[in-house]
């Protein structure tokens, strides 16, 4: 706007003082004038990528006669043959830059080559000639008085100025219809300049002063009008925004150019005549020229147009031919959206091939759920463009049924340069229906039909999405586990496991609301979204229960089932692995509370399952850090009232968490897959504590724990035996304690390996007797030395006569066994009292000694009184 605004207030400077001026400030201000549209042009041209190198050749053209008017004022030759030479001659290069540059400015796509290229230029360049040579050379003829040389110098001008002229009405035909403007000023500047340049070598040839101020006018108007035009330029069209060659405007400024240059041509030949009161045989020899070269023009043009409207229909019946076989539907729209042609093929997809369609809107032909999309799909953006994206639709079978397709979006610009989509719709119908039984695939439960982990992950998302919006209803997820499966599998089978899973999912369909989703997550877990506060979801949990508990009547039986819910609450902002590991912690607590019970999620839960996975994280390594350590308590001879063995206890001191009991510790040691390393430990520990003890009668037993996953690592005889070798101590010392299920544990290996520690002199205590299922009967079979009675059964000996009765059975039957009887837990003198009428052996627990440490231990023992139990004689 700027470099505008300067170059217009030049050109009008220079055209005023162009026009006023005389002499040398005349040709001063045409020079800068000059100068400046130089600059402009360069610029101009250095600012767009199209047409850059034709400006920057029209921009050298103004310096050229700059270059003269130095010359001749550096020179100042007295004769005027001398200054047209001086002036004239370094413009002559100029004029053919113009003219290359005005053929560079055009796409040489867009050149017309061939005869009727060949045609039109001499058709206009003998308009050019007639016109140009009456306003240089005169109507009258006078040039003809001159010298040799004056006259070829004006009839040279003349030919050079027609040929510049001829190069832009030739660019002006050919150009893009959006830079018409530009190619009208451009031609109307090299008119103006050269006319006034050949103006100026005839006035400087005849001294004609009105002719010289006239000249400088008509060649400043002309430098602006260049400036004008280099700043008015777009810039050619590239990319999808290329218009077709010989397209709209364009053509059309072509097809009247010709007849426009024969109309110039009768025009001057009619002047002259009016001025001269003769017929000038030249002129008329021109305009009969114009007149062949104009029909010719027409004839080529016929001719051309012919062959390309054949073509065009070739083209045309091949591309219809190729709709046609094209196994994709082709429809075009205008503006509004309404099929102006469809091909066969639509027809053919749609099962009707002559059903109507073309005149009818898109809107009413594709599902009325698919309108609106399809609508904003196909609607115009801000730039004027539309989306890209495979667009799909829905449309109306013959049959009555939906196909569905998948379109294409793509803009034409037709002949009458209207807008136009074209939509290339594919039949997706098979496609999407494979992909829809893959969905159902990929998210259900090939048990139950329900939806799957899967399903209920997406199920859980949605209902996520809808939590933080307003007005939404408050969702609950239940997670259910079922206890009971494992009877069925293993007296039924897996066929009446699937139907009783079955069952139970029919069940809960049942029981909740048809929009609400119950999915089968796997095993025995399952899940059940359900919307509604707090109360109603509670009670929706205990039905459940109820349900579930009611019993299965299968063909192998009735079973009976139990299940354990926990309930977490969709909160804003939640991801759905947080939601189902709230709700596993939830069910775990539910689990651990007993069957039928149901557990709302609370943060406590997390605390713990936090405090759980921080233990898991601390315990590998924890006993080489110096944070286990093994304490010591006595088991004494209830019959000679002194020490006669010690069990090996695990403490764990966290440095932030502080003291861990052995109950929360050791459950995270099995599932981290430490417990066996942390054993081996303590065991080598524990042993070699044993062999430095004082022994003032027989040396005391050592009893450790040994878990479940130690035995089933099939690793026991072998730690074993490398202790009793590291340590030095006694086999018949050492006594394994082992738990009833870990003796009654499925496979071989675990009686074989008990055997072996048996052979090798360690003695098997069975730990733990009475707190799960245990049996009596299986005290004849089972591979052990030692009897521990749990502290359930002597919390209560002393007051519950059928504890009594228990107890006095155990200590009955290990006697005749030949097993020592240890009872656990002993911690008032009346439990100890009654241990002892009972006939029992031995005794732990607190009322005797609270586990210490060796040198607790070692003190204690040292102590000659301290081998008899003190507190045994007040027991009596």
């Amino acid at each position: 706007m700027l470099l505008g605004s300067a170059v217009l207030v030049a050109g009008t400077c220079a055209v005023s003082a162009a026009t006023s001026g005389s002499g040398v400030a005349g040709d001063l201000a045409v020079a800068v004038m000059g100068v400046v549209a130089a600059v402009v042009m360069w610029c101009a041209g250095s600012s767009r990528q199209g047409g850059a190198r034709g400006w920057r050749l029209i921009a050298v053209a103004p310096l050229l006669p700059v270059l003269g008017f130095v010359a001749d004022v550096a020179l100042a030759p007295g004769d005027p043959m001398q200054r047209v030479l001086l002036r004239w001659l370094p413009t002559v290069p100029g004029y053919l830059l113009v003219a290359l540059g005005a053929l560079t400015l055009v796409d040489r796509a867009r050149r017309r080559r061939g005869l009727r290229s060949a045609v039109e230029v001499a058709l206009f360049g003998t308009a050019c000639v007639l016109v140009v040579q009456l306003l240089v050379l005169g109507p009258d003829r006078s040039w003809l008085d001159l010298r040799p040389s004056e006259a070829l110098v004006l009839v040279a001008a003349v030919l050079v100025t027609s040929a510049t002229v001829t190069s832009a009405l030739v660019l002006l035909g050919v150009i893009e219809g959006h830079r018409q403007p530009m190619a009208l000023a451009l031609l109307a500047g090299t008119v103006l300049t050269t006319t006034g340049r050949a103006l100026a070598t005839s006035a400087l040839l005849s001294d004609a002063p009105a002719t010289t101020g006239l000249s400088r006018f008509l060649v400043a108007g002309g430098l602006a009008l260049f400036a004008a035009a280099a700043l008015a330029d777009p810039g050619p069209c590239t990319g999808n925004d290329r218009p077709l060659p010989r397209s709209g405007r364009s053509t059309q400024l072509g097809q009247v150019l010709p007849h426009l240059a024969m109309v110039v041509a009768l025009l001057g030949a009619a002047g002259t005549e009016v001025l001269t009161g003769r017929i000038d045989p030249v002129m008329v020899t021109g305009v009969l020229l114009c007149a062949v070269l104009a029909t010719v023009h027409r004839w080529v043009t016929a001719r051309d147009e012919q062959r390309l409207g054949a073509r065009l229909r070739r083209s045309e019946s091949y591309f219809r031919s190729l709709v046609a076989s094209s196994g994709d539907a082709v429809l075009i729209l205008d503006d509004d959206l309404r099929v102006t042609w469809a091909s066969p093929t639509l027809g053919t997809t749609l099962g009707d091939p002559a059903r109507p369609v073309v005149g009818r809107d898109l809107l009413q032909l594709v599902h009325p759920e698919d309108a609106l999309p399809v609508a904003r799909a196909l609607h115009r953006d801000a730039d004027g463009a539309r989306s890209r994206e495979p667009l799909p639709l829905r449309m109306a079978h013959a049959d009555g049924s939906w196909r569905h397709l998948e379109a294409s979006v793509s803009d034409i610009r037709t002949d009458a340069g209207a807008g136009a989509v074209v939509l290339h719709c594919r039949d997706t119908t098979e496609r999407v229906e494979r992909e829809r039984a893959l969905e159902q695939v990929a998210f259900t439960d090939p048990v139950t039909g329900l939806p799957n982990r899967a399903g209920c992950a997406r199920a859980a998302e949605e209902a996520l999405a809808r939590a933080g919006t307003a007005g939404a209803p408050f969702t609950s997820l239940l997670l259910l586990e079922l206890q009971g499966l494992d009877e069925v599998r293993d007296h039924a089978g897996a066929d009446v496991l699937n139907a009783v899973l079955v069952e139970v999912g029919r069940r809960l369909r049942a029981t909740v609301r048809a929009p609400e989703v119950v999915a089968r997550l796997g095993g025995g877990a399952f899940a059940v979204l359900v919307e509604g506060p707090a109360h109603a979801v509670d009670q929706l949990a205990d039905r459940c229960l109820s349900l579930i508990e009611q019993p299965v009547d299968t063909a192998a039986g009735i079973f009976d089932l139990a299940a354990s819910v926990g309930v977490v609450e969709l909160l804003p902002g939640a991801t759905v692995p947080d939601l189902m590991s709230r709700a596993e912690l939830a069910v775990r607590a539910a689990a651990g509370s007993g069957p039928g019970t149901a557990v709302r999620y609370r943060p406590a839960l997390g605390n713990a399952a936090a405090r759980r996975d921080r233990l898991r994280d601390d315990l590998p390594g924890a006993w080489t850090r110096g944070e286990f350590a093994v304490l010591f308590q006595p088991v004494v001879s209830l019959e000679e009232q002194r020490v006669t063995g010690i069990e090996a206890l695990l403490r764990w001191r966290h440095p932030e968490l502080g003291e861990v009991p052995p109950a929360e510790f050791v459950p995270v040691a099995e599932r981290a897959g430490v417990m066996d390393e942390l054993q081996r430990w303590a065991l080598e520990q524990a042993a070699r504590a044993a062999v430095t003890l004082p022994s003032p009668c027989t040396p005391l037993h050592l009893g450790v724990n040994i878990s479940s996953s130690h035995v089933a690592a099939r690793t026991l005889v072998g730690d074993v035996a490398a202790v009793l070798h590291a340590t030095g101590l006694a086999p018949e010392r050492l006594v394994l304690e082992i738990t009833e299920a870990t003796v009654m544990a499925d496979g071989d290996h675990v009686g074989v390996d008990i055997e072996a520690l048996r052979l090798m002199g360690v003695h098997v205590a069975l730990d733990d007797f009475g707190a799960g299922r245990s049996s009596l009967a299986d005290l004849t079979r089972l591979p052990i030395d030692v009897l521990k009675l749990d502290r359930s059964f002597v919390a209560r000996v002393d007051r519950d006569p059928k504890s009594r009765a228990l107890c006095e059975s155990v200590v009955t039957i290990g006697r005749a066994l030949g097993l020592d009887v240890v009872a656990e837990g002993v911690e008032t003198p009346a439990q100890l009292g009654a241990l002892r009428g009972l006939g029992c052996g031995f005794a732990q627990g607190f009322l005797l000694a609270r586990p210490m440490r060796l040198a607790e231990l070692t003190e204690l023992l040292s102590d000659g009184a301290g081998v008899l139990w003190p507190g045994l004689v007040g027991s009596r």
